[in-house]
């Protein structure tokens, strides 16, 4: 069974990754073996973006309604960082969604009362 060719896009992403200060033209220059045009790392970079702006704004949304929800917050919980949240948002989807994400750290909870 052969396994499937990465499609341009995520070889423009791989690529951007590795090298986040490449030009477009670097990029096309280098994939072009791959059918790489300027419109496809064009597009790459738009849904990279759009990606990190949108984890971004979750996270800001986050911190901004623990600090407005009603429940007492002290200033412990008000010193959380981005790359905190960015973790948390990491953990929720590696173990499938946040109900799964509750009932981990429920069970956690009860270990760590025993």
């Amino acid at each position: 069974m052969s396994q499937e060719q990465p499609s341009k896009s995520k070889r423009v992403q791989e690529y951007l990754r590795a090298n986040p200060q490449a030009r477009n033209r670097d990029v096309v220059e280098a994939l072009k073996e791959f059918g790489v045009t300027a419109a496809d790392v064009s597009n790459a970079k738009a849904q990279l973006k759009k990606k990190y702006t949108r984890r971004r704004s979750r996270a800001a949304a986050v911190v901004a309604a623990t600090v407005t929800g009603g429940d007492s917050v002290s200033e412990e919980n008000l010193s959380i960082s981005i790359s905190e949240i960015e973790a948390a948002i990491d953990y929720v989807q590696s173990v499938g969604g946040i109900a799964r994400a509750r009932q981990l750290l429920a069970i956690i909870q009860q270990i760590h009362e025993i």
